[in-house]
């Protein structure tokens, strides 16, 4: 048999660690001297040692080491705990490389601007916030402090006569995702005691009680508050999300650090908070879909001939699923189409030159070798010959919109191509099975 101290050398394992291993109940003594104390091992621990180190080393805890050291551990329970370990460290592995973006992104804009940046980007995480609400819809930016200001003497009066403690700050939350020069969703809200009623006895059909949702990584500026425009905190937001690999995933928030009914007010600041997701994790999330061929993770690259398309065409900005609705009709009258040289449909996109942004022409679609006998309400459409990138969309119409926003904004302007514009195009296959988990389409972009 061999003392601790043996052990220890052997195995290079501190006694402290034994000691403690012992306790836990992981690896203990054949036999300890009831007269010494000394503590006494065999050489056929060694393998379980061995494991227990071996499981360490893999990140597990000493508690979750313990179960896995069970013999008559049931297969599902031992692969489970396995795959959260994976899933845990990949996770940590990507906000290491988040992390490593963004000091990257600083030792660049050090480099350009030979300074430090006058906006100091933090990253946090924000609970959730219970606040009460007033919500509307502003004609445009000139309208926003005095609208602002009055919203919040309608939520504070409102508070007041409810009975309710805050406990502030006044946030403004911004629910347009993209820039708009009218109609502003624009909601005011004071947050209160976290011990604050979820109803009030106090009826209004604008101001309620609400829960501003968490959120997990907000990207905020200060900015002092002195009456003068937020646009550049906004603007040092933005460079910095491009500059260290996030994206915006919501609607922005502006907190009020002091109050701005109180006289004084202006000499505090304004923290400018943006919801981010790191790239990495978008693009993680978007390859894990289990439907997904190793072969789909990545795009694959075409040279396609001009060919000419005939079919329907809705022009606008989609706000109701009108192309949706297009596809049915579409379908109905596919086979008045001559010469279809192609067992595939086809959904053109293009901008149109001069219309509104937003807008756009589509085109579903049949694949002919002659346009002849073009039925009615028909058009006909000569794509170009031109080199692709073809993307492969995995499950519902709801979800393709992500998968659009991967390409644009995620793929591409991280892939060293650009895209030539003007039109992309959908390709429905055999692969299509009316947007099932596991139906898929192509989406063909080209590129240069």
């Amino acid at each position: 048999m061999l003392k601790i101290g043996d052990l220890s050398r052997i195995a290079h394992v501190t006694v402290k660690a034994l000691r403690h291993y012992s306790r836990l109940g992981l690896l203990k003594p054949v036999w300890t001297d009831r007269y010494t104390g000394y503590r006494y091992y065999s050489l056929d621990q060694l393998p379980r040692l061995n494991r227990i180190l071996a499981l360490k080393d893999l990140g597990f805890s000493l508690e979750q080491i313990r179960e896995l050291l069970d013999e008559d551990l049931p297969l599902d329970r031992l692969r489970q705990l396995f795959d959260q370990k994976q899933q845990e460290l990949q996770q940590r592995l990507l906000s290491e490389q988040a992390r490593l973006e963004r000091v990257a992104g600083r030792l660049q804009q050090i480099e350009r601007e030979g300074r430090l940046p006058e906006y100091e980007v933090a990253v946090k995480s924000i609970p959730a916030l219970p606040v009460a609400a007033l919500r509307a819809m502003i004609p445009s930016p000139a309208d926003l402090p005095e609208q602002c200001q009055l919203m919040r003497r309608m939520v504070a009066n409102w508070v007041k006569g409810s009975g309710i403690r805050s406990t502030g700050p006044w946030i403004v939350v911004y629910h347009n995702l993209e820039f708009s020069e009218r109609n502003l969703d624009v909601e005011v809200a004071l947050v209160l005691d976290r011990s604050a009623p979820t109803r009030s006895r106090l009826s209004s059909k604008a101001v309620r009680l609400e829960v501003l949702p968490a959120v997990e990584t907000m990207a905020s500026v200060l900015h002092p508050a002195q009456g003068n425009t937020t646009e550049p905190a906004y603007s040092a937001l933005y460079a910095w999300t491009e500059r260290c690999g996030y994206r915006i995933n919501g609607p922005s928030r502006e907190l009020m650090l002091d109050d701005p009914e109180q006289a004084g007010a202006a000499s505090g600041f304004t923290e400018v908070q943006v919801p981010v997701q790191s790239l990495m994790v978008y693009k993680q999330q978007f390859i894990e879909n289990p439907y997904r061929k190793e072969t789909e993770m990545e795009p694959k690259f075409v040279t396609l001939p001009a060919f000419t398309i005939v079919g329907m065409r809705y022009f606008g900005n989609n706000a109701h699923q009108e192309i949706k609705d297009m596809w049915g009709v579409f379908n109905q009258h596919a086979g008045e189409i001559k010469n279809v040289n192609e067992d595939a449909a086809y959904g053109l996109c293009a901008m149109v030159e001069g219309a509104t942004p937003g807008e756009f022409e589509y085109v579903a679609g049949l694949r002919v070798s002659k346009a002849e006998n073009v039925p009615v309400n028909m058009v006909v459409r000569q794509v170009p010959t031109a080199r692709y990138a073809v993307f492969t969309h995995i499950g519902s119409l709801e979800k393709l919109h992500e998968t659009m926003e991967y390409i644009f904004a995620v793929w591409l302007p991280q892939s060293g191509y650009q895209g030539i514009g003007g039109l992309d195009f959908e390709y429905y296959n055999q692969d299509f099975k009316d947007f099932a988990p596991d139906s898929r389409l192509y989406i063909y972009l080209p590129i240069k």
